[in-house]
């Protein structure tokens, strides 16, 4: 093709891709006062740089270049990209990528990708942020992960890892050496009997400000995890209908389920009127079944449920009326134990028992007791306490904490180009959450806060017996793909 027929036809953003464009059809490239000279053989082309900035407008294309980018994705494998043969592969498929390192360096968008099938031009960067979105590994075979479920195990930048696409993008589980049961997971703390039960391998649900999780010691992984919804599915209620709530599955309900066990003869309602059934977890963990179903007349049902709920026949408890029937319960006193022992089941328990404190008393119980933000929170949910207005720092220090619980160093990168000025305080409040250590130092490092002198006396080794604060950082497959780039 001559390049005048590509100047017409392609689609590209810019000078330098234009440039690399001419590169891949064979020409030679002169540049003097403000006119690029391209020629090959007889062949000769000036065109101002001006016209085709100009051009580069006009010809962009974004339906056709994400076609190209659909197409691409299906066989590209990133873990090749360096090797010279797999570039002429690639070559033989219509596909040219042109590195621009002796002129950009180490830039993210230091080459280029020229798909001839669709004549369209675009960094990689743009490729692999396609894939990113949509979940495709580039593993050269069009792998695509299914949203919320986590990957087999396989060679992640020299590592062996696992990889799961969520809302945030595609993130890394790199397999650890020695398995550690965190003391915090999610900013809730983990009771012995929960390490324990993690230790022997059992899937353990704990209640966040997110709602109940699922935690799992992953064996490929050597480190526990967060289950997905798309990987563990179990309702809040089962049996719901018009004329019954259903039966409501506690937090021990939904151990025994995750966990391959059967919960007997629980009430529900169907179409045909009220049943007894066991209730278990379809195989796959994302359906609920039923076996042992029997018929119940509504006399028996509705003794059941009474006998279930007996709190129905009780008084309901007014904001004024803190104090239990019950003699000498005093709620307002269990209330303030409780937090203080960020029990937050028991602070449940009284909510169901009727207990409404006040706004006030709840804020003030705790800031007496010094609970943490995502402590308060989680009371304030339960009693549905609007929280107190935040100041703009104060929701900058909340969004710093809530990205860097989940590793989202993407949004960590957004707060420091805003200008939020991170404090020693922000560093105390990311430890006592359990933030990762290695993700306090990418902080630091992003917010140019690096901690000086550190020894290995400094760093807490890990064990099964002695479980740390380490928390699971997923990180970004960005990193991973950016910096196989750098070097094409």
């Amino acid at each position: 093709m001559k390049l005048k027929e590509a100047y017409e036809s392609y689609s590209f953003s810019n000078v330098g891709q234009f440039r690399a464009l001419a590169d891949t059809l064979g020409y030679k490239t002169e540049y003097h006062d403000g006119i690029f000279h391209f020629h090959k053989e007889a062949e000769s082309l000036k065109i101002p740089m001006d016209d085709i900035k100009s051009k580069a407008n006009e010809n962009k294309n974004e339906a056709r270049t994400e076609v190209s980018k659909e197409s691409i994705s299906s066989f590209f494998d990133k873990s090749r990209a360096n090797e010279p043969s797999y570039n002429e592969e690639l070559k033989a498929k219509g596909i040219s990528v042109i590195r621009w390192s002796s002129i950009k360096g180490e830039n993210k968008d230091g080459f280029t990708i020229i798909d001839h099938n669709h004549k369209v031009c675009y960094t990689g960067q743009e490729l692999y942020e396609y894939a990113l979105r949509n979940g495709n590994i580039l593993d050269g075979r069009g792998t695509k992960l299914e949203k919320g479920v986590m990957s087999d195990l396989m060679d992640v930048g020299g590592k062996k890892g696992k990889l799961r696409m969520n809302d945030n993008g595609i993130s890394v589980f790199y397999r650890k050496e020695t398995l550690t049961i965190p003391d915090r997971m999610l900013g809730q703390k983990l009771s012995k009997k929960e390490k324990e039960q993690l230790l022997h391998g059992d899937i353990v649900p704990i209640s966040t400000r997110k709602g109940m999780v699922m935690l799992q010691v992953d064996k490929d992984l050597n480190s526990v995890i967060v289950r997905s919804s798309r990987e563990i599915k179990i309702p809040n209620v089962i049996g719901r209908t018009d004329e019954y709530d259903g039966y409501k599955l506690t937090k021990a309900d939904k151990y025994l389920l995750a966990n391959g066990h059967t919960l007997e003869a629980k009430l529900m309602h169907s179409k045909d009127g009220y049943i007894l059934a066991d209730v278990s977890l379809t195989d796959d963990k994302k359906g609920i079944r039923f076996t042992n179903i029997q018929t119940i007349t509504e006399g028996k049902a509705q003794e059941l449920i009474k006998e279930m709920r007996p709190r129905l026949e009780t008084v309901e408890m007014t904001a004024e009326n803190k104090v239990s029937p019950e003699k000498n319960r005093n709620m307002d006193l269990e209330f303030k134990e409780a937090v203080g022992k960020r029990d937050f089941e028991k602070i449940e328990k009284l909510r169901e028992d009727g207990y409404k404190p006040s706004e006030e008393y709840v804020r003030g119980v705790g800031k007496e007791l010094n609970l943490r933000d995502n402590e308060m929170r989680e009371v304030e949910k339960i009693f549905q306490v609007k929280p107190e207005e935040l100041s703009e720092r104060q929701k900058q220090a909340a969004r710093l904490l809530e990205a860097a619980m989940v590793g989202n160093f993407r949004s960590i990168q957004d707060i420091q180009k805003s200008g939020y000025q991170i404090t020693s305080d922000d560093i105390r409040k990311l430890k006592e959450n359990g933030v990762q250590e290695n993700t306090i130092i990418a902080i630091q490092k992003i917010f140019g806060m690096e901690e000086k002198g550190r020894t290995l006396g400094d760093v807490k080794l890990a064990s099964s017996q002695k479980p740390d604060n380490t928390k699971e950082m997923a990180r970004p497959v960005a990193n991973t793909i950016n910096r196989m780039f750098n070097d094409l």
